[in-house]
């Protein structure tokens, strides 16, 4: 494995490196500008060299002094490893302006970690931001592509400064450019504490991706939006949002279902129920918004599928509106000598006995007849799915 012997071999290297500087620093610094008079074509970046010798102002100096004198390759890297093992001690606002102006200059798509950067903020207090604001502004105007760490959002946000927009433009950017970035929601989260509305914003900077034409990514699970108080009137926007963006098949699971998969607290859960109960009751005769509602009890709110289904035919009788819920799915793969239509039939059936359950009599007649004839039409299937397997073997 050729990725595993070059780490192999620079991970030696840098311990014979950082050894010649403790013993004689003048040798080991020499091997250093060697490397790098070479172009650095091995592709090193210094770690324990750095770590052991960044501990006097003479060391550090001398070590920052052959990093500019020239470029060579992942010079960007030996600057962000040397100010991530830079003594405390020696950690000044020239330092910090400095790594600002390290962030400026990147034209590659490197990864900035920030847990060893928080010591500078003792000198320069407002730098997360003024990296922020630099990474969010290279990545628009440049498409340098530069990234921020996972937890960023979540790990550093008190240092993050009070412009939410920067914070919010940031956050989406970063969603768009990695994969598995802030999967745990927690940074998502401490902005919608802030501003409800970046819910709305976020799922239309779904849309806006150009290699994107529908809602995916990585957040298939933003339960932790019932954390916020009063979110409900925001997921009504996202709805309505979703309705007028997304064409529904129902062959996939729709996006709605992330805000619903896996509320953690029963307080939480609750909250998420009755917004479903709530939803049906104030749209049960739009059916575009109840298509939402009926892949959600399919899917994330399964629990959920008999009482909902009862309120609907409760509060709209309309076997028109009915008929158009894709309540049992939308077909599905059958594998094994099956008769599809005997198995939709079967489908069906349940939908009815759910039905006989309910206590409106005669003004359910509509509904039951819809579901009767679906009943009829689906045997009707099997039995020519059982002539067409008769046929076909022959007899």
């Amino acid at each position: 494995n050729s990725a595993e012997n070059n780490w192999n071999y620079n991970n030696t290297l840098d311990f014979v490196i950082d050894e010649n500087c403790s013993r004689d620093f003048d040798i080991g610094l020499a091997l250093l500008n060697k490397v790098i008079e070479k172009g650095n074509e091995i592709k090193y970046i210094p770690r324990n060299i750095f770590r052991n010798q960044l501990k006097t102002d003479s060391k550090a100096n001398q070590i920052w002094g052959i990093i500019q004198a020239k470029e060579f390759d992942l010079k960007e890297l030996w600057e962000l490893s040397f100010y991530d093992y830079l003594d405390d001690t020696l950690i000044n606002k020239d330092f910090a302006l400095s790594l600002v102006n390290t962030i400026t200059k990147m034209s590659n798509p490197n990864t900035i970690h920030f847990d060893r950067l928080e010591r500078f903020l003792t000198v320069e207090p407002n730098l997360f931001q003024i990296i922020l604001r630099t990474i969010t502004d290279k990545n628009e105007r440049e498409n340098t592509r530069l990234q921020v760490w996972m937890d960023f959002f979540s790990k550093h946000f008190e240092n993050l400064g009070d412009d939410i927009e920067l914070i919010k433009k940031a956050y989406i950017q970063q969603n768009l450019i990695q994969n598995h970035f802030d999967y745990e929601g927690k940074g998502f989260l401490e902005i919608l504490k802030i501003d409800k509305n970046f819910l709305i914003e976020f799922v239309e900077s779904l849309y806006s991706a150009t290699d994107r034409h529908s809602l995916g990514g990585d957040h298939s699970d933003m339960s932790y939006v019932w954390n916020i108080e009063n979110i409900e009137e925001t997921l009504i926007q996202v709805f309505d949002l979703i309705i007028e963006k997304d064409l529904y098949f129902g062959i996939l699971e729709h996006y709605c279902n992330v805000f619903f998969r896996n509320p953690k607290e029963e307080e939480q859960k609750k909250r998420a129920d009755d917004f479903i109960r709530q939803y049906v009751i104030d749209n049960n005769q739009n059916y575009k918004k109840m298509q939402i509602i009926v892949d959600l009890i399919r899917h994330s709110r399964k629990e959920l599928f008999e009482e909902i289904f009862l309120l609907f035919i409760s509060l709209n009788q309309d076997n028109e509106i009915f008929g158009k819920l894709m309540w049992r799915g939308n077909g599905g793969t059958y594998s094994g000598d099956v008769i599809i239509g005997d198995i939709q039939a079967s489908e069906w059936r349940n939908l009815l006995s759910i039905a006989n359950k309910s206590a409106l009599g005669i003004k359910l007649i509509p509904i039951k007849n819809y579901i009767n004839k679906q009943i009829e039409y689906c045997l009707q299937s099997g039995d020519r799915e059982r002539e067409r397997k008769f046929l076909r073997k022959g007899y």
